[in-house]
């Protein structure tokens, strides 16, 4: 009679997807958690930094919903007929290159150019009010900042300032930005996506310097366009952008707001310039930005988060209150919102 056998039978068993239970749940609540954990990293606790020149439309966008800054349009009047000082637009230069081609040199290689152009233009008020026009060189980035109470830096510089002619004599002196008035960016063809670099240069001098400024992005020529902070309403700081045609309307402006003594950014009645059809009210961008936990998506993405951790951590996973709260945080990231 045969002996039993010895041998071992082994009986893999696959199991449908979801019939462990537990288990898969717990394994599909990690990832989702670990998900969670690493956009809250990025959209609340991570650093985000912004370089002027560099930012796209969606980081420019981002960059206004962090701070809740709306941007608004204000109506301009153009002179009548006869008023204002004529002003021819600058001519880009341009040259012939080996092969025939005429091309237009770079806004950086006719920096110079373009800066005496527009001190030409309004060089009767420098003297007066002893400023200057002074091109930032290329790598000084003379318009880095942190944004107070926030994990955001502003990096970077813009091409032209009006500032104390002290830096004339001391060019050096222009990191400390003395007297400085307004910021020029120059762009051969300025296209609407070049508004959230000259938002982002407002940004960041507003924030470094103790008076209310202004920017100017231009082509010099038929595009002037005005920004500056203008009011909080709502718990909201508003932007004013204001567009002028014509270069002589604009140097109007330019001389005009030159020549504006210090004001008290609380002062409600504003100061008048020409072409713009009410008077202009300035504020600091630090009394308009709201404080941190009253207003952006921030703080409301940190609240559920915070609040699913407090209640996993005596109640244990809830994996559909782990995807709310992952639907949340997707939401508030631009390029993902699309997808939620």
């Amino acid at each position: 009679m045969p002996k039993p056998s010895t041998d071992q039978i082994h009986v893999l068993v696959v199991a449908p997807e979801g019939a462990v239970g537990s288990a898969s749940e717990t394994s599909k609540m990690d990832q989702l958690v670990e998900k969670v954990d690493k956009m809250y990293e990025q959209t609340v606790l991570g650093k985000r930094k912004y370089v002027h020149s560099e930012v796209t439309s969606t980081q420019g966008k981002q960059l206004l919903n962090d701070l809740d800054i709306r941007v608004e349009f204000v109506r301009t009047v153009p002179f009548a007929a006869g008023e204002g000082s004529s002003v021819d637009p600058c001519e880009w230069k341009r040259v012939i290159i080996e092969n025939g081609e005429e091309v237009v040199l770079t806004e950086e290689q006719q920096r110079k150019r373009y800066r005496q152009y527009v001190e030409r233009n309004i060089g009767a008020v420098l003297k007066e009010k002893q400023l200057c026009v002074t091109g930032v060189e290329r790598g000084s980035n003379i318009l880095t900042v942190k944004v107070p109470s926030r994990e955001i830096e502003l990096a970077g510089r813009t091409d032209l300032l009006i500032l104390s002619d002290l830096v004339e004599m001391r060019p050096t002196e222009v990191q400390y930005l003395p007297g400085v008035k307004m910021l020029i960016e120059v762009k051969r063809d300025v296209k609407p996506r070049n508004d959230l670099q000259a938002l982002s240069e407002l940004i960041a001098l507003d924030l470094l310097v103790d008076d209310p400024v202004m920017a100017l992005l231009t082509d010099l020529k038929g595009e002037w366009l005005f920004f500056w902070v203008a009011e909080k309403v709502n718990n909201s700081a508003r932007i004013h952008k204001a567009a002028i045609n014509k270069p002589g309307e604009a140097f109007e402006v330019i001389r005009a707001l030159l020549v504006q003594p210090p004001t008290d950014d609380t002062d409600a009645t504003g100061i008048e310039l020409p072409c713009f059809q009410s008077p202009v009210k300035r504020l600091k961008l630090r009394k308009a930005l709201p404080p941190i936990g009253e207003g952006g998506e921030s703080s409301g993405i940190r609240e559920s988060i915070e609040r699913y951790y407090d209640i996993a951590s005596c109640l244990g996973p809830d994996l559909d209150m782990a995807r709310a709260v992952a639907r949340q945080v997707t939401r508030s990231i631009p390029t993902l919102s699309y997808f939620s």
